[in-house]
């Protein structure tokens, strides 16, 4: 794999949050945002003077990233952005689908209060994507997306949801940015949204789950056209 140099924005430290949180969600939207390419190098020598901080820190926002399988740790020879697995995403794709969907069903068990309460926050995520759609901001739909799918895990009323699956869907996420406007219409997937928010407002949680499924694993068809025009940020794998 070619190295690429790093380059990187500078980042201001919040005092509410911990040095090496922020720096590993730095590097993660660097990251999935497909603003470092797979190969680029740095070291924590480079990372603790860029960011103006001790080792320390660096190194365990480096560790979690690898174990994300976004970056690949080499010892006395630093770090380097890896490439997407395409065997990998069949596996975030289950994962993802079983909680997501798990978190439909979970629903059922709701009371009437917390769930309108929930649908609310649905409908305004829904206007805000509209909102995107008019005015082109892909950047900002993505983070709606997001917000849209972690407002499907808290149906389940547990946290950890969200936060498993955002620790695993970093591949999923690189292919997200590489696709979007082209393979993945802004407008198909708000179609596709709305029709999930329906299928929930109605209680319609069997249908509710298989437009979810749908919706999940269109990303194994768009995923291998976008491999075929950017074939080096991919692994010469079988999938």
């Amino acid at each position: 794999m070619a190295k690429e140099k790093i380059v990187l924005p500078k980042l201001r430290f919040s005092s509410k949050r911990s040095i090496s949180g922020q720096i590993y969600d730095f590097l993660r939207k660097q990251i999935t945002e497909t603003k470092l390419k797979p190969g680029t190098a740095f070291s924590e020598n480079e990372l603790s003077a860029h960011f103006n901080v001790s080792r320390q820190p660096v190194r365990e926002a480096l560790m979690r990233l690898n174990h994300e399988g976004l970056l690949i740790v080499m010892p006395q020879r630093g770090s380097i952005v890896s490439k997407i697995s395409a065997s990998g995403l069949k596996q975030i794709c289950f994962i993802r689908t079983s909680l997501e969907c798990g978190s439909v069903i979970k629903a059922k068990e709701l009371d009437d209060k917390t769930f309108n309460k929930i649908l609310s926050q649905f409908a305004k995520n829904l206007d805000r994507q509209r909102e995107c759609l008019k005015d082109g901001n892909t950047a900002i739909f993505l983070n709606l997306d997001d917000d849209f799918h972690e407002l499907i895990c808290s149906l389940s009323l547990c946290q950890m949801t969200w936060d498993v699956l955002r620790s695993v869907k970093g591949h999923m996420d690189r292919i997200r940015y590489l696709s979007m406007g082209n393979e993945s219409p802004i407008s198909q997937l708000i179609a596709e949204h709305e029709e999930i928010f329906e299928a929930l407002k109605s209680k319609n949680f069997d249908h509710a789950v298989e437009l979810l499924k749908h919706h999940l694993y269109e990303i194994m068809q768009t995923h291998i056209s976008i491999r075929a025009k950017n074939s080096e940020w991919f692994e010469e794998e079988d999938e």
